[in-house]
């Protein structure tokens, strides 16, 4: 193989499909990224035989052929050489990599691309087309609620359900749970799929690129999950097992409604968690109070050794007084993820779960179970 590209589009192509590289490695050639030329094309492969990563690259294609280069080491030497000059690559039958760029010539070892393991190609059937925002605004609305307890793995992920012409993304930690979807064109497309939450984050990775294509297209079948955008595509391998059934969890009546002024929120939870103990998680020093009484909100902590602090809120209220208790991060993430100037607070008692959703999004929601403190 004989190859001359630009500085830029290598390093656009490591950045691509790098990320990827396992931390710990069961083969020598998954510390490596696979470079081959493909129909007239450079292509790059990068997988930890859960998730897997390739792109197209632009350059001059001398000799066909393909080898896997080492990574971090090629990644480290193509940021050093200038962008002045091209830079050819070749690879010769004993494995060994020639790098040269000017005056500058490096040769590394790599692996035959046959010890390189296969790739699948992208499933066909099951596939529809979403706008790239839509996309990766509902996976950051739900992903932060997966859980990330090793031990019940099918929470380990965020759930994809196909049906009725929408769209719907749930993810739960059993504490909490975050919920959106939206239409579909492709409204005969049925299906379910637990979406690993690697996955989703190497997805947001590349959807926040400088990408040219307003649409993706994402296919589920097959145990994988493909996600196609412009010259790059993803695929992962699916969580096995049945998620649970969410919808159970869904408050249907709900007594208490409370308009919040999300940022004025925000800045009083982080306030009132300074105060609170991370390593006790069922504890009143963890926790954070919200108190409702006449036209008013005090969110308050205390832990012992540490301090107590409150803050109040003006709020349009007019029932008898009502506290909850709350894990303060929890109640972070889900405004974090509210893109409106007001939310809408409901709950019953301080033992049953609470909703909090945009005050005019009825496509998004979170559910969040109180502390018993």
């Amino acid at each position: 193989m004989k190859v001359i590209c630009g500085k830029e589009e290598l390093i656009r192509g490591i950045q691509i499909v790098s990320p990827v590289t396992p931390s710990k490695n069961t083969l020598p050639a998954l510390s490596n990224f696979l470079f081959e030329t493909e129909r007239n094309k450079i292509k790059l492969s990068f997988t930890d035989l859960e998730v897997a990563v390739q792109c197209y690259i632009k350059g001059e294609i001398i000799e066909d052929g393909g080898i896997t280069i080492p990574s971090k080491k090629f990644a480290d030497i193509i940021k050093e050489l200038s962008a002045d000059n091209e830079i050819e690559i070749k690879s010769d039958e004993t494995n060994q990599i020639n790098v040269k760029s000017g005056r500058s010539k490096f040769n590394l070892m790599g692996i035959s691309k046959t010890e390189y393991p296969v790739i699948p190609e992208p499933p066909e059937k099951n596939s529809f087309k979403i706008k790239r925002e839509i996309f990766a605004s509902m996976l950051k609305k739900t992903g932060f609620a997966a859980s990330r307890d090793s031990q019940r793995y099918v929470l380990n992920g965020v759930y994809f359900v196909l049906r009725d012409g929408k769209l719907e993304i749930v993810a739960t930690d059993g504490r909490r749970l975050a919920y959106v979807k939206t239409d579909v064109t492709q409204a005969e497309i049925k299906g379910r799929a637990i979406v690993p939450t690697k996955a989703v984050n190497d997805i947001l990775r590349l959807l926040s690129l400088d990408i040219k294509s307003e649409n993706i297209k994402i296919s589920i079948a097959d145990n994988r999950i493909s996600v196609e955008i412009d010259d790059i595509t993803m695929l992962s391998t699916l969580v096995e097992g049945v998620f649970p059934n969410y919808e159970q969890v869904i408050p249907k009546k709900l007594d208490l409604k409370i308009k919040l002024n999300v940022k004025n929120a925000l800045t009083a939870v982080k306030q009132m968690a300074l105060l609170t103990d991370n390593r006790l998680s069922s504890d009143r020093s963890s926790a954070v109070k919200f108190y409702f009484s006449q036209d008013l909100l005090k969110i308050s902590a205390s832990s012992a050794g540490i301090g107590s602090g409150e803050t109040e809120l003006e709020i349009e209220y007019k029932n008898d007084p009502a506290e909850i208790n709350f894990n303060p991060n929890f109640i972070k993430e889900i405004l974090q993820n509210i893109d409106e100037d007001l939310a809408i607070f409901e709950f019953s008692n301080s033992l049953n779960p609470a909703v909090i959703s945009p005050e005019t999004d009825e496509n998004y929601f979170c559910v969040v179970m109180p502390m018993r403190v």
